[in-house]
Formats: structure tokens, sequence, C-alpha cells
């Protein structure tokens, strides 16, 4: 699977490897969000991982493309569920992301420093936990 940022821009492209899966399928134990964190904690700010939320990967049409089998006509109807994504500047970092998390591997071009300035966020924080006993629901 690969796509092309739309956005007109004369900023020059570059490739980036990229999982997408059905949200929360990356996102929903707060892993992902831990990792990236430590990333940047670690390396700095400027650690090529970014998490695209279901806003970002609409802009992108990334969803059109996890959803629809390849060769299928633009017509063909697709799946209406929502997609995250996770984009690394670093191929090998896909694949282990992958093996973890699932999801579907692919790459896209978009201009450098677009997902510095719009998918610097984190993936959203794991809910928290029923740790109440049966005794107390009573």
């Amino acid at each position: 699977m690969s796509a092309t940022n739309q956005t007109p821009t004369t900023a020059p492209l570059r490739s980036f490897s990229l999982l997408v899966a059905p949200l929360g399928e990356l996102s929903q134990d707060g892993q992902l969000r831990e990792l990236i964190e430590e990333r940047r904690q670690r390396l700095g700010a400027d650690v090529e991982l970014w998490y695209l939320g279901p806003d970002l990967v609409e802009e992108l049409r990334l969803g059109q493309a996890f959803s629809r089998p390849p060769g299928a006509s633009p017509a063909v109807p697709h799946c209406e569920e929502q997609i995250e994504a996770i984009v690394a500047g670093d191929a090998a970092v896909i694949t282990w992301l992958q093996l973890r998390f699932g999801g579907c591997a692919g790459s896209l071009a978009l201009p450098a420093g677009w997902l510095q300035e719009r998918a610097g966020g984190l993936p959203p924080r794991a809910p928290a936990a029923d740790t109440a006993s049966r005794a107390d629901r009573t």
C-alpha cells in the first residue's frame, strides 16, 4: 500500500513507512503512547515516529487505501470504520510495530516537515482500569 499527500506544496516529498489499523488496534492499551513518549525522551523531539489519529488519516485518505482491496474501483463502497496510523522514518520500526500490534504496513510520501507540523501529538491514553470489586458494585 502506498499513498501520496494531495496537498499542494513546494516542499520536497520524502518517503516514510506507515502502519495503519482500525482505531484502537494500535493505541487502545496505551503501549504505543508510552513507546513514543520514551523515544522522544531518549532521542529528543525530532525522533521520526508520529501518530496519525482518524482526522489526519482521513485528511491523507489513508483509510480508503487500507479498506479497499488493491485494484478495486474507487466507486466500490469501503468500510466506514475509523482508522489510525503510525508513521516512521525507519522501515524497521514499522516492521517491529506491525509484529507487536498488527495492522497493514506500507509507505507514503509527504512534504518534509508536514509530520512535524501536523502529527506531533500522542495517541490517546489507555482507558482507566475498573478496579472496583464486585462487592463494591452492589
